[in-house]
Formats: C-alpha cells, sequence, structure tokens
C-alpha cells in the first residue's frame, strides 16, 4: 500500500519487460520458469517442472521482435498408467510486438502482437505458457513402457486378453451384421 495515497500499487511481475526504457538493439534477458509460476495458473494441465528461458528481444524503431528459447522439463500425467512423468521441453519461439491496432491491420499471423503506442510495459506469463503447453506432445507417455506403473500395465494387458477372447467368442456385433448386411447383397 502506498503510504501518502493509502491505495495498493500493483504487484510487479516478474515476467514483464520494459519497453519504453529498453535500449534499442539486442537485449538478453533469463527467466526460471518453475513451480510457483504453474501454480499461478488456473485449470493448468502443468502443476510443476522447471524450464529456463532465454530471451531476446531485438527493439526497433516500429516493433519488438522477441525470441523465446525454452528448455526444461515439466511434470505431467502418463497416458498409458497415469503415473507422473518429466516431460523434455525444447522450444523456440519468435514473436513480434508491432505498435498498432488490431482494427486497423489486417493480420492473420497468430507471432503478431499489436500494442499500443502509449505502453511501457507488455507482461510475458501468459505467452510463456502458451508456448511451454504448445510444445507439448499430443500423446504424453513415459518414454519406455518398463517405467509405467506395471501394476496398471498388467491390469491393461489382462483386460485386453479378456475383452479380446470375449470377442472371439461372441464376434463382433458390428462386423457380424456388415458382413451379414454384405452377403446379402452380394446374394440379390
Amino acid at each position: 500500500m502506498h503510504p501518502e495515497l493509502g491505495i495498493m500499487k500493483k504487484e510487479e511481475n516478474k515476467y514483464t519487460i520494459q519497453l519504453e526504457s529498453m535500449p534499442f538493439g539486442n537485449n538478453d534477458f533469463q527467466y526460471v520458469i518453475n513451480d510457483s509460476f504453474f501454480g499461478e495458473r488456473d485449470y493448468s494441465e502443468v502443476k510443476s517442472g522447471v524450464v529456463n528461458l532465454l530471451l531476446n528481444v531485438q527493439k526497433l524503431e516500429s516493433m519488438f521482435i522477441l525470441t523465446l528459447n525454452l528448455e526444461g522439463f515439466v511434470v505431467l500425467p502418463c497416458d498409458r498408467c497415469g503415473d507422473d512423468y518429466n516431460q523434455k521441453i525444447d522450444s523456440v519461439a519468435k514473436i513480434f510486438l508491432k505498435y498498432g491496432s488490431v482494427n486497423d491491420i489486417d493480420n492473420d499471423d497468430d507471432d503478431v502482437i499489436f500494442i499500443n503506442k502509449n505502453e511501457n510495459d507488455f507482461d510475458l506469463s501468459d505467452i510463456i505458457y502458451d508456448y511451454i503447453s504448445i510444445s507439448l506432445p499430443i500423446h504424453r507417455v513415459h518414454d519406455d513402457e518398463s517405467l509405467c506403473n506395471q501394476d496398471v500395465i498388467k491390469y491393461l494387458e489382462e483386460n485386453k486378453k479378456r475383452q479380446d477372447e470375449q470377442e472371439a467368442e461372441v464376434g463382433n456385433p458390428v462386423w457380424s451384421d456388415l458382413m451379414k448386411q454384405l452377403k446379402d447383397k452380394l446374394d440379390n
């Protein structure tokens, strides 16, 4: 709280870059994204991890070019066994911050963000989270099945075997019906 005014000061975000005071040319920043970062996110599928971010910001007259190099790991549940595993993160992204208004400029490029000329700072936290998220694989499993929870793997194998045996005994009703329809067509 500001003592004279009796108002709360905005909490400073360590993932905010100061645009106005930044010198022209290349500017390098380094961040460590950790459990507290992921914990601040509502509905995050990533709850923990350590990702090093090397950020290069090239300030030009009318825009900023941000290059994000993300390296590290996040902890995710395995789609196969449900246990947590470390998923490697190794990603590079380039983003353009341009002065202007989205309404004035027709641009469908997702890597271009328009900012107001009066903006003095830019919060990177959502961009960091988004690029970590899109670097995750669709199928999230341990690198080797032997690293999975073996009790779950055994259960899945037994269940699959039992299901295959039942289908062999009864036959698959969908295929049986299709085969009957095909046979009827051929006979006519």
